[in-house]
C-alpha cells in the first residue's frame, strides 16, 4: 500500500508545474454563491493563452509542444470491451460509486468497482490493458483484479478534472510495466487478450510496428454526446440515426424532442429519478424525475453543424445552477457531452455549473479520437 500511495503522490507532484502553467486561479467571488466554479474556466484560460502566444490566424494547434490547451485535450478516455467502446473514463461520465477521499480533499477510485459499475463481468474478464503515453501498456489479468481488488485505484489529475492516473505499484503483477496517465482502456472479456510485445511494452501491428489501433475494433467511434442509464453508457447520438419521428417545429429550425431519443435508445421516461446534462466534466442542468415529466414534451435540443453529434440543449432555467441573486431566471442554450440517465440508482451529489462559453469549450475541445473502425 504504501508503494501504491508513494508511486501516485510522486507522480502527481511532479506535474503539479505543468499543470499550473495551463491553468488559472478563478477570482473569488465577492460573496458566497451556490453555484461551482466550472472545469471549464481552466480550460477557456489555457486556448486562450495559447491564442495568444500563437501568429497567424490563432487556430488552436492540439500538436504544438507547449503546455496549455494541449493539456486538457484528450480527457475522453475510451473504455473498450472486446473492441467495442462500453464507456468513457473522465470525471464527468463516472457513473454512481463509492470513493475514498484524502486528508487534502482528493478523491481516489477502485478500479474493479468501476468496471462493475459500467457493466463489465469481473467473473468473465481475462485481462485489461491500460494505455498509456508513447503507446506504453501495462496490464492487470482478470485474476489479480478480482484478488486484489482493493489494490487497484486511480485519481484524476488534476482532481475533478484532467486526464485518470494509476494509483498502484505493480510488485509482484505479471506485467510489472507501469502507466501514469491513462490514455485508453482496453478489455478481453469474450476474446483473448492482445499481445503485448515483452520489450517495447506496446501492442505492435502488421507493419511490425507499435500500434495505438484498439485490437478487434468494430464499431463506430464515439464521438457524439453520450447517452448513460445508472452509469452504464447505452449509446451515443449521431445525426443519421435522429428520425422525423423524433423532430419538433419545422424542419429550418430542426429541433429534436428528447423524451423520444431517449426512447430510440429503449430508455423510457416513465421511471427516471432523475436526469443530469454534463459538459465535460460539469453538471450544467439537473432534473429530478418530476421535474423531467413535467417538461418532456417541449424539452428539445438541436444537432449543430461540425460538432461530431454533440448536441446543443435548450435548458429551462428551473434546471440551472443558481445565481448569486438566487434561482436562474433565463432559458439557456448548451452542448454536453453526455446526458446522464437514473433509473435504479441515485447520482452523486455534485454542485450545478452555471452555463457558459467556457463550459461550450470544454464540449469542444475534449473529442473522442479512439481509433476504431466500421
Amino acid at each position: 500500500m504504501a508503494n501504491s500511495l508513494r508511486t501516485c503522490l510522486s507522480f502527481v507532484l511532479a506535474t503539479c508545474a505543468l499543470v499550473a502553467c495551463s491553468r488559472r486561479t478563478p477570482e473569488q467571488a465577492a460573496h458566497n454563491t451556490p453555484q461551482a466554479l466550472p472545469n471549464g474556466v481552466a480550460l477557456a484560460a489555457a486556448v486562450t493563452s495559447e491564442r495568444e502566444s500563437k501568429s497567424g490566424d490563432g487556430k488552436l494547434d492540439p500538436n504544438d509542444p507547449k503546455h496549455g490547451a494541449r493539456k486538457m485535450m484528450g480527457l475522453d478516455v475510451g473504455v473498450f470491451v472486446d473492441g467495442v467502446q462500453a464507456s468513457v473514463l473522465r470525471y464527468g461520465d463516472l457513473p454512481p460509486m463509492p470513493f475514498t477521499t484524502l486528508d487534502d480533499g482528493t478523491r481516489r477510485y477502485g478500479l474493479a468497482e468501476y468496471l462493475k459499475a459500467i457493466g463489465v463481468s469481473l467473473d468473465s474478464l481475462k485481462s485489461i490493458h491500460l494505455h498509456g503515453n508513447g503507446d506504453r501498456i501495462a496490464s492487470i489479468e482478470g485474476a489479480e483484479l478480482q484478488k486484489f481488488a482493493d489494490r487497484f485505484k486511480f485519481q484524476f489529475l488534476s482532481g475533478t478534472t484532467g486526464a485518470p492516473v494509476t494509483c498502484w505499484s505493480t510488485d509482484g503483477l505479471k506485467n510489472k510495466t507501469n502507466v501514469q496517465e491513462i490514455r485508453k482502456i482496453t478489455l478481453y472479456v469474450t476474446k483473448a487478450s492482445a499481445l503485448i510485445d515483452p520489450k517495447r511494452g506496446c501492442h505492435v501491428g502488421a507493419d511490425g510496428a507499435c500500434s495505438d489501433a484498439v485490437p478487434y475494433a468494430s464499431g463506430d467511434a464515439v464521438k457524439g454526446t453520450r447517452v448513460y442509464v445508472d452509469g452504464k453508457m447505452v449509446g451515443f447520438v449521431k445525426r443519421r440515426q435522429l428520425t422525423e419521428a423524433m423532430a419538433m417545429g419545422d424542419a429550418s429550425e430542426r429541433k429534436y424532442n428528447l423524451a423520444k431519443v431517449l426512447a430510440g435508445f429503449g430508455v423510457e421516461k416513465s421511471g427516471i429519478r432523475a436526469v443530469n446534462f454534463v459538459a465535460g466534466d460539469d453538471v450544467i442542468a439537473s432534473a429530478d424525475g418530476t421535474k423531467f415529466a413535467t417538461i418532456a414534451q417541449d424539452f428539445y435540443f438541436e444537432l449543430p453543424k461540425h460538432n461530431h453529434g454533440k448536441v446543443r440543449i435548450h435548458a429551462p432555467a428551473g434546471l440551472q445552477a443558481k445565481t448569486e441573486s438566487g434561482p436562474a431566471t433565463i432559458d439557456a442554450d448548451a452542448l454536453v457531452s453526455s446526458i446522464q440517465v437514473f433509473k435504479t440508482t441515485t447520482p452523486t451529489v455534485r454542485e450545478l455549473t452555471a452555463i457558459s462559453e467556457d463550459t461550450d469549450l470544454s464540449v469542444q475541445i475534449a473529442s473522442n479520437t479512439a481509433a476504431t473502425r466500421d
